[in-house]
């Protein structure tokens, strides 16, 4: 099967120098790439049997040139691109960027040539078509050859990402089997809470993973939402009962991953102060492991 790749590179290098690193990160002879400028190049002048095919354009902005790669039946067992980027950026001695698995559009993640991976927001700046000027907008690491993107969690891949939540699944299942609930009744309300609830939870029972960070500014959202729970959950009517089952296990796991500091984080990052030991006990409780920086 023939595999694709997409890459970004902050430097440009000689197209024998891309020959001879993608030869490398996809385990061929050097001989059996080749490379070509989407501009200039010939087509009657490229190897079309080569194992791997390479068609590169210049960019403007914080990159030099995106790559389009392509490896033939002949390449066993070809790498990921998440496998081969480290690779390239070694052997280039510059920062690789490859497409994100989650849909946004400016999903990617960066590999600087010391190793270093971050995921990183990339945006496309006012240019021509001839010449797209791409924008390293933010990171989640520092990066040295992206000394202009800004460090911050990117709320936006947090909330696309897949996190399992089998009690909210099983409540969804239980009170509305055939999915026909109204949008804006109390399951479909208590549902959605309940999911946003346990991807917290389960993210805080997982270390953080898969990424090890997460915004601040999305934690006081989650919190709100547990706050919205318990108005359901004291709320008379049939779900008042499923809904406090549900938050019976998930609240367990909040409490394990998380200790009393009697509100004082919450207090800080609300702008509240003291007035947060007002609210419910989860405002009074801070995660063992801070996954941004306090």
């Amino acid at each position: 099967m023939t595999a694709s790749y997409t890459f970004l590179t902050v430097h440009r290098a000689a197209p024998h120098l891309m020959a001879a690193a993608l030869a490398g990160a996809l385990g061929v002879p050097a001989a059996g790439v080749d490379v070509a400028d989407e501009d200039t190049g010939q087509a009657d002048d490229r190897n079309w049997d080569a194992p791997v095919l390479c068609t590169y354009r210049a960019v403007a902005g914080d990159l030099a040139l995106a790559w389009d790669v392509s490896a033939s039946d002949a390449v066993a067992a070809p790498p990921g691109e998440a496998e081969a980027a480290p690779r390239l950026a070694d052997a280039l001695g510059t920062t690789v960027l490859y497409p994100a698995r989650e849909k946004a559009p400016s999903a990617y993640w960066a590999v600087g040539p010391d190793g270093t991976l971050t995921r990183a927001r990339l945006l496309e700046g006012e240019g021509d078509e001839e010449r797209p000027v791409l924008v390293v907008d933010a990171v989640e690491a520092p990066m040295d050859q992206l000394p202009s993107a800004r460090v911050e969690v990117l709320a936006e891949i947090l909330r696309e990402q897949q996190v399992e939540t089998p009690v909210a699944d099983a409540y969804a299942a239980a009170r509305d089997p055939h999915g026909r609930a109204p949008a804006v009744g109390t399951v479909n309300r208590a549902r959605e809470a309940l999911l946003l609830w346990e991807r917290l939870v389960r993210r805080i029972d997982a270390g953080w993973s898969p990424g090890g960070r997460y915004s601040a500014e999305l934690y006081v959202e989650d919190l709100r939402t547990r706050d919205r729970l318990a108005e359901l959950a004291e709320a008379a009517g049939p779900e008042r009962g499923p809904v406090r089952q549900a938050l019976e296990e998930l609240d367990e796991l909040f409490r394990h991953g998380t200790e009393d500091d009697s509100g004082a984080l919450l207090g800080r990052l609300t702008r509240s102060g003291s007035a947060v030991a007002d609210r419910g006990w989860w405002w009074h409780r801070r995660p063992v492991e801070l996954p941004w920086d306090d």
